[in-house]
């Protein structure tokens, strides 16, 4: 599939079917997601790939406030750990108020739910934790984890969702 297709075609799916995703697809998807670029190729962060009884822990530590129930229909969730990022970004974004991490971190997100639906899979990405406490004991990390990533195949019958976005004036300008 092109690009623009894959874009057009991925939304974040809340309905998963009860079927499990093969742990050597989620490494591929993974694999190719760690080539995402990063601010002075700092890379920071550990992709952790969560299945079975671990991902039923770390889905309860996630769902909260009405939220992030539908990862526990998952059949895995990543679970994004931000490390350390190198000196120069560090040292960049204590110059200049930028986050490099949280922005690489949101590159690399991309990346994977692009290559899932190129593999076929659905996804949603979940940016709030109800217990970040439990989330890094289940990690066993002291790192803060911003972001999660629900992974499986669509609920037979499931629509895709209309997209509701805004309309291109109010996003791009073009300028000289």
């Amino acid at each position: 599939m092109e690009l623009l297709s894959l874009i057009e075609a991925r939304y974040s799916c809340r309905n998963f079917a009860d079927r499990p995703v093969e742990r050597a697809l989620v490494r591929k998807i993974c694999a190719a997601a760690a080539q995402a670029p990063s601010a002075c190729n700092s890379q920071p962060w550990k992709m952790h790939a969560l299945f079975g009884e671990k991902k039923a822990a770390l889905a309860r530590a996630v769902a909260g406030l009405g939220l992030n129930g539908h990862a526990a229909d998952a059949a895995a969730v990543i679970a994004v750990e931000e490390t350390p990022a190198k000196y120069l970004s560090r040292f960049d974004g204590a110059v200049r108020p930028n986050a490099w991490a949280e922005i690489d971190i949101g590159i690399l997100a991309a990346h994977i739910v692009l290559l899932a639906e190129e593999s076929g899979l659905q996804s949603c990405i979940l940016g709030y934790a109800a217990d970040p406490a439990a989330v890094q004991d289940i990690l066993q990390t002291t790192n803060p984890v911003p972001l999660f990533i629900a992974l499986g195949y669509a609920e037979e019958g499931t629509p895709m969702p209309k997209k509701n976005r805004k309309s291109l004036a109010e996003v791009f300008a073009e300028e000289e």
